[in-house]
């Protein structure tokens, strides 16, 4: 008799059955190997002891971590595995395999068609018998691991349990199998639920081959739990690899597995194995293995509801045991564990791939320290190029050590930069502006580094001096910023921005240009990156002093002014780069307006926009557009989706994205642009004075209405540059980029690269190195970072985050906010319906 689970866990299977437990842990990792059979030239099945991590193509992820920690003495239950030698032969004896694999080939990403192909590929498999061979193999371990017990029969993909990737339950589990007949049946159905829809699709998502994917089973001897449940040696929701978080229920996990109870939760402090905190669940009902076999549900009365299901040596027992397996794997681990009496065993153990790398961020001196990611500061979280990286690491002037490129300040992990904001944290007068600074990118950024930063073990000096040079250019910024701010007539300043910003783009461009070397083109490129700031530093104190204006209004208004007025005071400023842009690309859309051609063409873009601009080029009146088209790519051409990352395709590179939003453009009304545009200007300019008529009649109110004119002016003509440091970045990559194409499509002719686009692989001091023929093993180690690119890309990377791993876990407080309300931080005005 068994019980299937199918999404079951570890600790759900290994319950127990009513007869007497047979020695569990008796499987020593010096065991002969006297149950394998052999199928074609490797096993068919492996007890534990002779499994090791390395078996994994053998055994599946699951199979490995249980001979793995046999291996290393830990007291897991004794068991063998049916390995994917007899899953492949399985399959190989199913006359239609072939067919199955390419329906399975089909499925995509479509939720319908995965149901579709998954049950006609398990209602096929379950009619083919078990090669008799494979039969014999598991009968002989069976009868080696004892007869007269119950077991656990789980699914063993070699595609799960792995650090970047978690197939846990997709595949079934069945509990307390009892008899041969019994065993053979659940082995053949975990075989068949490789092919369940979840694990489809999830294998269609993270790019596994259906036919790569190998299916072992493990076969484990029950324990007959009396507590059961997980322990993560790191805590799952905050990711503080310190804490070690624990979930325990009475009698089997598949009640905790299920969602039938509310366990337990402790968490530990691994440093000092202290307990920290303890949440006692009502736990209602546990779930226990009948002496027949199979489970049953039991009501728990009324003091084991509320009474705690480990003592507190318990706590402190797992949490030193997790630590020796999370030390013995390298890595934080999600384990499974159950509790017979005295004896405590683990059933299974993986990495937890929930949590964001901090490669890179660990502290050297054992303080705590505070991490901002760059890519929220810039709305673009995802995974960056080490070539991008490097780029932002070069931007920064300052904390470079002697003969270093970038900066020490940000740090790569998980394919994402994290600035280094400890040392201006613990300063007496950063610490107070960097806070406010972070607001302006994440509203709960403040109160995240508020909870870091009262912690202990971040109380430390600032490192910070500031030497004479520095108290020099912070004196000379102030002045120019309480300048702009109160006296200087700041008109048309945004032109002459913009003309310095170009100047110093086809400087660069040229001196790019004028290299002749392969070293020489990334040098020039290196500078052309690496000396943003000297052009971005003559507008910077505009922008400051438009930054203070703008708050200045704001709290001049707030609770006197009408909130409409005060909150368009700052529409429709010309002068700032994306406003610009936008104008532009709907005078483009008008002038292919004019063509009844063009107008027809966009009316199906399409996904091919080479095709869709030759096409453009042989209508007969397309060339007023083209003019403009091509005006518009030398302009705003270097713009692009994560455009921040150097890699990222630029749209004189892939236009597709322009050419949809024109075609948007067309099916509204001519100049529709425009008149929005105007119509944000007149609300602007009534809100204005309005805004000054509500001040005016204030105490000292003309004098109020004087300084908030002069405001107006340094914010139309100050806050509007808060684009032009990004811009003149991006133009500066644009040129950079040319040239590193350049080199790479080079090396590619000359056999030193497999692939242009691996070029973007190296570090900017490692691509310099490598045109000197001085970087050992360049595509190995491409080869590396492209697998960790891959990896990288489906993660989120987190606001904040500190070198223990740990990003605070804050929320939004609207005291006023009624029930059910989104509770957030509002990015722009709409409607939702639902």
């Amino acid at each position: 008799m068994s019980i299937s689970i199918g999404s079951g866990m570890a600790l759900a299977a290994i319950a127990g059955s009513g007869g007497n437990l047979r020695n569990p842990h008796s499987q020593s990792a010096a065991s002969p190997l006297r149950h394998v059979k052999i199928g074609m030239t490797r096993p068919y099945t492996l007890p534990f002891s002779s499994i090791r991590a390395a078996d994994l193509p053998l055994v599946g992820g699951k199979g490995a971590n249980l001979g793995e920690m046999t291996h290393a003495g830990f007291p897991v239950p004794t068991g063998f595995c049916v390995a994917t030698t007899a899953f492949d032969q399985f399959m190989r004896s199913c006359p239609q395999a072939d067919e199955l694999y390419a329906r399975l080939d089909t499925v995509s990403t479509d939720l319908e068609t995965a149901r579709q192909v998954g049950q006609a590929v398990r209602e096929t498999l379950l009619t083919v018998p078990m090669p008799d061979s494979i039969a014999e193999a598991i009968r002989d371990a069976w009868q080696m691991a004892g007869v007269d017990e119950a077991y656990a029969v789980r699914s063993s993909a070699t595609a799960e349990d792995l650090p970047d990737a978690s197939f846990a339950g997709q595949q079934d589990t069945y509990l307390n199998v009892i008899g041969e007949e019994a065993l053979l049946d659940a082995v053949r159905r975990c075989w068949v639920s490789l092919f369940t829809d979840r694990a489809i699709l999830y294998r269609d998502q993270n790019n596994f081959s259906h036919r790569d994917v190998q299916l072992s089973v493990v076969v484990q001897q029950m324990v007959m739990s009396e507590m059961s449940g997980i322990l993560f040696t790191a805590d799952p929701l905050t990711g503080h690899r310190h804490t070690a978080t624990i979930d325990a229920s009475f009698g089997l996990g598949e009640a905790l597995v299920s969602g039938l109870v509310s366990p337990d939760a402790y968490r530990v402090d691994k440093r000092d194995m202290t307990i920290i905190e303890r949440q006692i669940a009502d736990k209602q009902i546990a779930i226990y293995p009948k002496k027949e076999g199979g489970i049953k549900q039991v009501e728990l009365t009324d003091t084991q509801r509320t009474q705690t299901v480990l003592t507190n040596a318990q706590i402190i027992e797992l949490a030193q045991l997790g630590t020796k397996v999370e030390a013995h794997y390298g890595s934080p681990q999600d384990i499974e564990w159950g509790i017979v009496g005295d004896q405590l065993y683990l059933l299974q153990a993986r990495p937890i791939t929930s949590l964001y790398p901090i490669e890179n961020l660990q502290s050297q001196d054992g303080s705590l320290r505070v991490y901002f990611s760059v890519g929220n500061q810039q709305m673009m979280t995802s995974v960056m190029s080490p070539l991008g990286m490097s780029g932002l690491a070069t931007v920064f002037p300052i904390a470079k050590s002697e003969g270093e490129l970038e900066t020490f300040i940000v740090h790569p992990s998980g394919g994402r930069l994290f600035a280094d904001l400890t040392e201006p944290m613990r300063h007496p007068i950063f610490g107070r502006l960097v806070p406010i600074v972070l607001s302006q990118f994440d509203a709960l950024a403040p109160e995240m580094m508020s909870l870091v930063t009262s912690r202990p073990e971040f109380q430390k000096r600032s490192a910070i001096r500031l030497n004479w040079p520095t108290l020099c250019f912070m004196a000379w910024m102030v002045r120019q910023v309480i300048g702009n701010l109160l006296w200087r007539d700041l008109t048309d300043f945004p032109k002459r921005a913009t003309v310095k910003l170009n100047e110093g783009t086809q400087k660069h461009k040229k001196l790019i240009a004028e290299a002749s070397s392969a070293e020489d083109k990334v040098e020039a490129a290196i500078k052309a990156i690496s000396s943003m700031l000297d052009v971005a530093i003559f507008w910077i104190p505009t922008l400051a002093a438009g930054v203070l204006g703008t708050k200045m209004i704001k709290k001049v208004g707030d609770g006197r002014a009408d909130e409409d007025a005060l909150e368009s005071f700052d529409l429709a400023h010309r002068g700032n780069v994306v406003t610009e842009m936008n104008l532009m690309i709907g005078d483009v859309a008008d002038i292919a307006r004019q063509s009844p051609g063009l107008t027809a063409l966009f009316a199906d873009v399409g996904m091919d926009s080479t095709a869709f601009l030759e096409k453009a080029r042989a209508v007969e009146d397309s060339g007023p557009f083209l003019a403009a088209w091509d005006k518009m790519m030398a302009q705003y051409g270097s713009r692009a989706s994560s455009e921040i990352d150097i890699r990222a395709p630029r749209w004189y590179e892939e236009p597709l994205p322009v050419l949809q939003v024109i075609a948007t453009f067309l099916q509204k009304e001519a100049g529709s642009h425009r008149t929005q545009h105007k119509a944000l200007e007149a609300k602007r300019e009534k809100g204005v004075e309005s805004l000054i008529q509500t001040v005016e009649r204030l105490p000292f109110g003309r004098l109020l209405a004087r300084m908030l004119r002069r405001m107006l002016h340094v914010v139309e003509n100050g806050a509007v540059l808060r684009e032009h440091h990004k811009f003149a970045l991006i133009e500066r990559l644009r040129i950079a980029k040319e040239a590193v194409k350049e080199i790479a499509q080079k090396y590619v002719d000359d056999g030193k690269l497999e692939e242009a686009d691996d070029i973007w692989f190296l570090r900017w001091p490692e691509l310099l190195a490598f045109t000197k023929g001085d970087l050992p093993d360049p595509k190995g180690l491409i080869t590396k970072r492209r697998a960790a690119f891959v990896q990288y890309e489906h993660m989120t990377p987190p606001a904040l985050i500190t070198s223990d791993g740990e990003t605070p876990v804050v929320k939004y407080q609207v005291e006023d906010a009624p029930p059910g309300a989104l509770v957030g931080n509002a990015v722009s005005p709409g409607v939702i319906e639902g």
